[in-house]
């Protein structure tokens, strides 16, 4: 038990100590000493460089401050909410908002008033909007997707040509995993995609496929075709739930439909079996283009 907890303090450790955490640590104490050293007249500073170093200080105290405030109260904020999605968005806007909170602090320090402020943020964020469209974008489909929520992490999701499991939804990318299996099989789809394509949501534990199959010409026997190609498809395949088999016309073309849910990860083999099976059973009036 004891070994446990120790593992878990570790851990808790690691991920407090960023880099960014230690680097600005590292700085502050060397700023200290070095104000402590010209206090004691050990060194002999210009006036005009200590108040550098005093306004410095300031800065990578606040910072400092809010980075660990942040750190050690994000926790408190998860437990207001239960979706993992509700979770990221309303940390990362706690997190923004003491961070702006600490910058108003510096701006006030150095005397600038409300007002100017004011005006500083709205040209700032004028400047910005024209400078970083794309990052603008890119955090508006992120809000937009959690928020609105198409889909949770843990979907199976099929956008454009990449399909997958959803892992993260980051502030300017999703992370989806192509095969569960395989390690370090991920793709990275920018979220202003989401916008400007539609999105599958494939569900979370069976996803739902369908394979169509052009038509040369009508079967004779239909019903009796389709009942035995159904019949041999769920015979020849497992896993496979909802089995859906039947003709019908798109874009003005005879089609031959299989629907079905299956898993994800066996997604591949169910496809070819399926296709190997419509091949072999439908020969005579199933339409293969030539190459």
């Amino acid at each position: 038990m004891s070994i446990m907890s120790n593992i878990k303090i570790k851990d808790r450790e690691i991920k407090f100590l960023s880099p960014a955490l230690l680097i600005s640590a590292l700085i502050l104490i060397l700023l200290l000493i070095i104000l402590f050293l010209n206090q004691k007249n050990f060194i002999a500073l210009p006036e005009a460089t200590i108040r550098i170093f005093h306004n410095v200080l300031l800065v990578f105290i606040i910072l400092f401050a809010v980075t660990v405030i942040s750190r050690l109260t994000k926790k408190y904020v998860h437990k207001f909410f239960d979706e993992p999605e509700e979770k990221i968005f309303y940390s990362k806007i706690y997190s923004w908002s003491l961070f702006v909170v600490g910058m108003l602090i510096i701006l006030n320090h150095f005397g600038v008033s409300l007002s100017n402020i004011t005006i500083f943020i709205g040209l700032m964020a004028t400047g910005l909007a024209f400078a970083v469209r794309d990052v603008l974008v890119m955090i508006i489909a992120w809000m937009i997707l959690l928020r609105k929520k198409p889909f949770k992490i843990g979907d199976y999701i099929r956008i454009g040509e990449d399909e997958g499991k959803v892992q993260h939804i980051g502030t300017f990318y999703v992370l989806l995993d192509k095969t569960h299996n395989l390690p370090e099989d991920f793709i990275r789809v920018p979220n202003r995609i989401f916008l400007e394509k539609s999105v599958n949501n494939l569900g979370k534990n069976k996803f739902f496929e369908r394979l169509q199959f052009r038509l040369e010409k009508f079967p004779a026997e239909s019903s009796l075709t389709i009942a035995n190609l159904k019949s041999l498809i769920q015979s020849s395949t497992s896993g496979i739930e909802n089995l859906c088999v039947y003709i019908d016309i798109f874009d003005q073309r005879l089609m031959l439909v299989v629907e079905y849910l299956a898993d994800f990860d066996q997604r591949q083999n169910r496809r070819s079996q399926i296709v190997k099976v419509v091949v072999e059973e439908c020969r005579e009036f199933v339409y293969f283009p030539l190459t």
